[in-house]
């Protein structure tokens, strides 16, 4: 069979192509725009795939350089179809692989795998035999509110003095600025046109999404989406209410209750209050006690794995 690689190519239909090999061979969602948000973030030879002759897809692998540790680039599994011959995934994990030990800005080399991923185990196997090691674990607690008792929460002196109001097209700018200053959020998007697209097409797009201010200062937003399980960022059987983004001026900390106050007066007034709203936070460790809680309590759930590079065994 001969084969075509090539990098990543914008309005080239690859981040629909990226999307169907990662969700059929994972069985976790994947959206074609918010591929194209992070291929087009990078630079195009962070991402390359494999067809056969005649232009038929067959795998591809990317990588990304991390926001939270310094030096460090995340590769990615060889994502392919059951028909892609094994020497195409090798070529390009192995190729892969050189490229980035030879580029200045990589001085670590680490991978993630999801833990609800249905080939998590085989994935493990296989990065492990490449000479990954497993480092650390994120881990999501989360807890379910009910709408209807949050929205009549008594709130602190401070909490009730904070403005409120929905937010609209017009607070594109301010959301941005919102998210930059929350230490959180500010390492979530590649870009700031990354999180201007994230904001203009999707959250204002789809509403619930709120402001507060303290004066005329605004201080933290938030938005909501009713959920159906995914299995990945919502797991279970049941559909969620979940904060979208949770963006807060570390200055102002308890906005963070009027937020969630107010959202939930928003669920009330959309007809959503027998849907609990979850909050969630996320930490990493490599401590295996979370690992043995984790199976104690189920607020703590596992998203996935880190492993690191240690070298060809």
């Amino acid at each position: 069979m001969k084969v075509v690689y090539r990098n990543y190519e914008p309005d080239q239909g690859l981040d629909e192509i990226q999307a169907e090999i990662y969700t059929s061979m994972s069985g976790l969602p994947a959206r074609a725009d918010q591929i194209r948000g992070r291929n087009t973030s990078r630079a195009p030879e962070m991402t390359r795939y494999a067809f056969t002759e005649d232009g038929k897809p067959l795998a591809f692998i990317t990588a990304r350089d991390s926001t939270s540790d310094t030096g460090r680039t995340y590769i990615g599994y060889p994502w392919a179809f059951p028909e892609c011959p094994e020497e195409v995934r090798e070529k390009l994990f192995s190729e892969h692989m050189k490229f980035l030990k030879e580029r200045e800005e990589t001085k670590e080399i680490g991978v993630t795998v999801v833990s609800t991923c249905k080939i998590a185990e085989q994935q493990l196997t296989y990065l492990q035999g490449k000479g990954f090691t497993e480092e650390d674990r994120f881990y999501y607690f989360d807890k379910d509110l009910d709408v209807r008792e949050v929205s009549k929460w008594k709130l602190s002196k401070n909490a009730a003095s904070y403005e409120s109001r929905l937010a609209n097209q017009k607070d594109i700018d301010t959301l941005i600025e919102l998210s930059m200053s929350d230490p959180y959020l500010k390492n979530a998007f590649p870009s700031e046109e990354a999180s201007r697209i994230y904001f203009e097409e999707r959250v204002l797009k789809e509403g619930h999404a709120m402001l507060i201010f303290n004066g005329d200062k605004p201080v933290a937003a938030g938005a909501l989406l009713r959920m159906q399980p995914n299995g990945l960022f919502l797991r279970g059987d049941e559909e969620r209410i979940v904060m979208r983004f949770t963006a807060n001026n570390p200055e102002y900390s308890d906005a963070w209750n009027r937020l969630v106050y107010e959202l939930a007066k928003e669920a009330k007034a959309a007809g959503w209050s027998e849907v609990p709203l979850r909050v969630s936070f996320y930490f990493r460790t490599r401590d295996p006690n979370a690992a043995r809680m984790s199976g104690l309590q189920e607020e703590i759930v596992e998203f996935e794995k880190i492993l690191v590079y240690q070298g060809q065994k």
